[in-house]
């Protein structure tokens, strides 16, 4: 059967939620190219897919919990912000190498940006990021498994070994709920840590994605100093402080 032009928004729509609790309605009218008109028309007609409520696309499946903050949020989820960092950041990517990827929403920006062309090794601990590389046609994934941590949909080691132990890569891109000069990189989860500081250590080139709102905060869980990270992405240009 034919793809419709509508049913095509609506596939476009339910992968830009790929790693996203929600996206907005101006962003991703702008991400698909069409108005805003043209994506509330869509909903005129039921799908399996995704919602609009309260000016945002969200997946179909949203819990109550997480249905109250969609509609009391004010802020965006930095989607632009992201986009830009992920176009930027898959120009990194070349053919035959093995790669990292942390969790985060960002990262799935970048590897929705690689071009199809590439063949590649994807390795993850996100179930978020496991979905994204899984659509990359050239794309050899591998999942690294362990515990389930509900809360943020990732994996991680009950043991001192695990698959990613056996593996060197070309590039490992990082992300992070937070970055300082003093304190470098940090994150909320605590059970990130194993997976992310044995990819750092195992990089020959070590890339931090990070948006804007990133700078200047600081997380309870410590990932690495800045001077462990070789190249950092974001849609600003990066303060003096975290250069030096």
């Amino acid at each position: 059967m034919v793809e419709t032009k509508r049913e095509k928004r609506i596939r476009q729509l339910s992968e830009l939620l790929l790693g996203e609790e929600k996206v907005h309605l101006k962003d991703a009218a702008e991400s698909l190219n069409v108005s805003e008109m043209t994506i509330r028309r869509d909903f005129n007609e039921p799908n399996i897919l995704v919602s609009l409520i309260g000016g945002y696309v969200v997946k179909k499946q949203i819990g109550a919990a997480e249905l109250e903050y969609v509609i009391n949020e004010q802020s965006t989820n930095h989607v632009k912000e992201k986009a830009k960092i992920g176009q930027e950041a898959a120009c990194l990517v070349f053919d035959n190498q093995t790669v990292f990827f942390d969790n985060g929403t960002t990262i799935v920006h970048i590897i929705q940006a690689i071009s199809d062309e590439i063949s590649f090794t994807g390795v993850c601990f996100s179930l978020n990021v496991f979905m994204a590389l899984k659509n990359k046609p050239n794309c050899h994934v591998i999942l690294c498994g362990g515990a389930y941590d509900s809360k943020h949909n990732n994996f991680y080691p009950l043991g001192d070994s695990s698959e990613i132990d056996n593996i060197r890569f070309d590039t490992a891109f990082l992300s992070a709920a937070g970055i300082d000069p003093a304190h470098g990189l940090t994150c909320y989860s605590f059970n990130e840590l194993a997976y992310k500081k044995r990819a750092i250590t195992q990089s020959q080139n070590v890339v931090l994605a990070i948006d804007n709102s990133k700078f200047g905060v600081v997380k309870s869980a410590f990932i690495c100093s800045l001077n462990s990270v070789d190249i950092i992405i974001s849609d600003i240009d990066i303060p003096a402080e975290y250069e030096t």
